[in-house]
């Protein structure tokens, strides 16, 4: 399943954000998204998704013009998680998730026990089986943003956009929210996420796009984009990337006295 945009223009009636944006992900890839507050990475996810008409350009999502699939059938192709925020109604998590089959039922139908071992498998993939009967709205914001990942598991599509997954979560449930993204890779999934965090997408992205202000600032492999000079340019403070034991990279803003410290640029 390939999503791709091709001289995208995004934004909102009377307003563009950005232009001319091409991008192109492909099965088993994880592409991550970075950029200051504002710089159009939430606008663009909702263009991609067909939630937003493209203020010009194009996107296709599996070799089809978007404008030529319905909302059931984007819907089974690609899935969405958003960040995580209140919720109005009184579901329970496992009802919550159950709802991600949607797209697979027919008008009026009800979700079948094939639907609910669905739900209940992606409950207890995110570790979060013991919430099942909890009401949604009584539960923490970090577990109502790992609900909604599993909503998105339920729904079998082959891509999946997730805004910020790890908003909102502890380092434990961080960890386990990059382990999956790491699985759905190893399965075949097409996976487009944003993040605030640098080193998430050292860890688990194979390619990055660096956006400010609705402009692509860099695309390409992560630790290629990925710099100290990007990453400057892109949050307007000094960045070092630098290799640690293991080999692994991580960023690090330097502080008033040149000491790098690590960094937390949410």
């Amino acid at each position: 399943m390939t999503v791709a945009a091709h001289a995208l223009a995004f934004g909102y009636p009377g307003r563009t954000i950005g232009a001319g944006l091409d991008l192109a992900l492909d099965e088993g890839e994880v592409l991550a998204v970075l950029g200051p507050n504002g710089s159009g990475k939430t606008t663009l996810f909702r263009t991609l998704l067909g939630l937003l008409d493209a203020r010009g350009g194009s996107v296709s999502i599996g070799g089809r013009p978007l404008t030529d699939l319905g909302r059931a059938e984007i819907a089974r192709a690609i899935a969405y998680v958003p960040q995580a925020s209140s919720a109005y109604f009184d579901f329970s998590v496992l009802e919550m998730v159950t709802m991600g089959r949607t797209a697979h039922l027919g008008a009026f139908a009800q979700p079948g026990q094939r639907d609910r071992a669905l739900a209940s498998e992606a409950l207890a993939r995110l570790g979060i089986s013991a919430l099942a009967e909890r009401s949604i709205a009584e539960v923490s914001g970090g577990e109502r943003q790992l609900a909604l990942i599993a909503r998105a598991l339920v729904t079998e599509a082959k891509a999946i956009v997730l805004d910020e997954p790890t908003a909102n979560l502890d380092f434990g449930n961080q960890a386990r929210v990059l382990a999956e993204i790491g699985r759905l890779r190893d399965d075949g999934i097409a996976v487009l996420l944003c993040t605030h965090d640098p080193d998430h997408a050292l860890e688990i992205a194979d390619r990055a796009l660096l956006l400010r202000e609705g402009k692509v600032l860099a695309q390409g492999p992560t630790a290629t984009v990925l710099t100290g000079e990007n990453l400057s340019a892109l949050y307007g403070l000094p960045v070092k990337v630098m290799r640690i034991a293991g080999g692994g990279l991580r960023a690090f803003a330097a502080g008033p006295s040149s000491q790098a410290q690590s960094t937390n640029l949410r």
